[in-house]
């Protein structure tokens, strides 16, 4: 089963906990010759606001701190695949604003991922065995999820 794994997505928020998971994500993808697909999701702030309360303002500040944040997210992402990967062309990196798992199934199903490796939880924590967003990716995601546990320190 792991030998036809061909593409790993790894989402990250850059948490510790996801850095360790994509650490994990890229020495498996170095045993089984997969590639990694380095994603972050940007949680809008205007899903928690019906639009229609939304004027034209506050709008384009949603716009503008998207776009930064966008920016933000694509330049690290560039850095760690530049330091942690040496650039590898197995390593491909995607930054997208919206709900966290409705984006990271949709990217899996139309890059045909073989397996999400994800951290038990992310940059909220939370003491429960898995995050919200974990939990949710599990139950939705098109392809087998490899759930990370960081180790005790």
């Amino acid at each position: 089963m792991i030998q036809n794994v061909k593409k790993i997505l790894a989402p990250i928020d850059f948490s510790v906990h996801s850095m360790e998971a994509m650490r994990g994500a890229m020495e498996l993808a170095k045993d089984i010759g997969a590639e990694v697909h380095l994603v972050h999701v940007i949680a809008p702030h205007h899903s928690y606001i019906p639009l229609i309360l939304v004027n034209n303002a506050e709008q384009s500040r949603e716009i503008a701190r998207e776009a930064a944040m966008i920016e933000q997210a694509e330049e690290e992402l560039a850095r760690i695949k530049k330091d942690d990967f040496g650039d590898s062309k197995k390593v491909f990196t995607f930054a997208v604003v919206g709900p966290p798992v409705q984006k990271l199934v949709e990217y899996a199903k139309e890059q045909a991922i073989d397996l999400i490796l994800m951290a038990t939880h992310g940059r909220t924590g939370g003491e429960h065995l898995m995050g919200s967003v974990t939990e949710k990716v599990v139950r939705n995601s098109p392809c087998s999820v490899l759930v990370f546990r960081p180790r005790a320190r």
